[in-house]
Parts: C-alpha cells; sequence; structure tokens
C-alpha cells in the first residue's frame, strides 16, 4: 500500500486536467473483470471489490464518500422544498459529494422522499425515508451499474415507490407496480450510459419517477427548473459533452405542452423521455400513428398497405 493516510474519511483529489478517480491520490481508477480480496485504505478492513487505484490504493464502499453519507440525513431534515429537483441539485452541489459512487442513489431517493414530505402528501413521514435509505443501501453498490447493467438509483427510487404503497412480496399488484417503475428506470438510466454518469442517473431518475407518481397515484410535484451542469469538467471517464441534456452546451428541442416527460427516439433519449408502454408512451404513440395515418393524398387504408409491404419486403414479420 502507500503512505496516504490509513485514518479518517479519505480527502477528494483531483487527478491532471480536474478529473476525479482515486479520492486519495486521484489516480485513474482500474476496474477489475472479477473481484478481488482488498484491503481499505481508509478504515484497514478487507472487502471483495472490483475497483483499484494503480499506487495500491482502495477505498471500502463504507468509507467512499463517508463524510457525505454522515452529513446527509441532515441536510435532507434541513430542505423545505417540495421539488425533488431542487433538493436534489442542493445536494450534487456539496463539495464533499464524489464525481461518482452510489452516494448518488441515496441523493436520489432521500430528495423524492423529502420532497414528498415536504409537499404535504398524506402519510409520508421521515421515518418512511429512513426505510427508504435504508432498503437503498442494501441494492446500491458504487460501480454496479458495469458490472451487472443496474445502477444504483434505480433500486432507490423503486424503493420509494414500493414504501408508498406498503409493498412487499406477496402484494402482487404493489410489487408489479414497483417493478414496473424499476424497468422503466433502467431504460431511462441505460440512455444516459454513454459513457456514463451518476449525476445524470439522478436528474432522469427523478423525472421518470415523477411521472409514474402522478400517473398511478395521482401525486402532482413541482416539475424540474432548468439545469446547467457545473461537474462537466470533473467525469474520469470523460463527460458525453453537448449529447447530456444538462450539459451547458446542450440545445434543448422544443417541446411545448409535454409536461416533464418529453419523447424522444433513439439511445440519446431527453431527460424523463417515456420508456416502455407506460401510459404516457403509449399516449404518444397514438398520436403518431393517427398523425401517419391521417387521410391525405393517400388514403388511410392505401397508407397501411404501404407500410406492410415496407415491413415484408424489410423481412420484419409477425
Amino acid at each position: 500500500m502507500s503512505d496516504a493516510s490509513t485514518s479518517g474519511a479519505p480527502v477528494r483529489t483531483t487527478a491532471p486536467g480536474g478529473t476525479e478517480s482515486c479520492v486519495i491520490c486521484g489516480s485513474t481508477l482500474e476496474y477489475l473483470d472479477s473481484a478481488a480480496t482488498l484491503t481499505c485504505t481508509v478504515c484497514g478492513g478487507e472487502h471483495r471489490g472490483h475497483v483499484v487505484c494503480p499506487r495500491g490504493h482502495y477505498v471500502c464502499e463504507s468509507c467512499h464518500g463517508a463524510g457525505f453519507m454522515e452529513r446527509l440525513p441532515g441536510l435532507l431534515d434541513a430542505s423545505r422544498s417540495p421539488s425533488p429537483f431542487a433538493i436534489a441539485e442542493d445536494l450534487i452541489a456539496q463539495s464533499d459529494l464524489p464525481m461518482l459512487g452510489c452516494e448518488h442513489a441515496h441523493v436520489a431517493a432521500g430528495a423524492l422522499m423529502r420532497a414528498l414530505e415536504n409537499a404535504g402528501v398524506a402519510g409520508v413521514t421521515a421515518a418512511h425515508r429512513a426505510e427508504v435509505l435504508e432498503r437503498t443501501a442494501r441494492q446500491a453498490v458504487s460501480a454496479y451499474c458495469g458490472l451487472s447493467g443496474v445502477c444504483g438509483v434505480v433500486p432507490a427510487l423503486g424503493a420509494c415507490y414500493s414504501v408508498l404503497v406498503g409493498g412487499r412480496c406477496g402484494k402482487g399488484p404493489e410489487t408489479r407496480a414497483a417493478m414496473t417503475l424499476v424497468s422503466r428506470l433502467a431504460a431511462a438510466t441505460a440512455a444516459e450510459a454513454h459513457p456514463g454518469c451518476c449525476k445524470a442517473y439522478v436528474r432522469v431518475g427523478l423525472r421518470e419517477a415523477t411521472a409514474f407518481l402522478e400517473e398511478e397515484l395521482g401525486i402532482a410535484l413541482e416539475a424540474a427548473a432548468p439545469v446547467s451542469c457545473a461537474d462537466t469538467e470533473r467525469h474520469p471517464h470523460g463527460c458525453r459533452g453537448a449529447g447530456c441534456a444538462w450539459h451547458p452546451d446542450h440545445e434543448e428541442t422544443d417541446m411545448t405542452d409535454q409536461g416533464s416527460a418529453t419523447f424522444a427516439v433513439g439511445a440519446e433519449s431527453a431527460p424523463g423521455a417515456t420508456s416502455g408502454t407506460g401510459p404516457a408512451a403509449k399516449a404518444r404513440y397514438d398520436e403518431f400513428f393517427e398523425l401517419a395515418y391521417a387521410e391525405g393524398v393517400l388514403d388511410q387504408k392505401t397508407k397501411i398497405l404501404v407500410a406492410l409491404g415496407a415491413s415484408l419486403a424489410s423481412g420484419c414479420a409477425p
């Protein structure tokens, strides 16, 4: 190991160019294909891990972002905003929040639950928030977005919904609804995985979750205000630049009267793009279908026959 301090919380260190990798020395981290037994530079404990520093540093999940995590409950208690987006941005701006890591899952879940409390949603208490954060800690593990395909923000926001409806094993409708939300969250975060950014996952996850809460439970929270990301230079894997909806150089497509959920086609989905077969997605598809097959120079029957012929010619068959 190195001569770095082995006591106390790690100090966030930047590598040349301003990016953040190893929280001890700033070196670019290495991602292992298989788990290895590693000794935490901070607490000295042995853990199985996949992310190491080439200079010998390893920081376990408990020590990574420990200072921020210790302060998080107090930060949430102090917030009075009814907007989960505003609360999340306040948390993202904290200087001891690492650039990447599943502390962001706690940011998303904590912001949503605190906003529900502040908005006066009946029955939502600080105890529910604490339960959500405990569940989040059990399933949100840093780097597992790449190792298992699931960003920690996904189960974190799924836990929020489950707590709200009293979901548990054996309660089919509640479990099904929570899983439906999680599937939409997985698709929404996947659209941002290019190369992937925890802060983008928080933002798009909250947009998808709040849309779902309104659709399924009739809970309407404040919409997200425009955000210009202040962390573009910190990303150790390289910020995707203007392709990210929150990058300062990104140009929004004008989608008036669409609410917080916007419709986009392809992998570069806009934040809040409704995925899967949710009501909002189906409504937009139906709108597109009606426009495409509206009577015009060609009648509707002819248009359908043309589409059928094109499908068969391209090898697409039922």
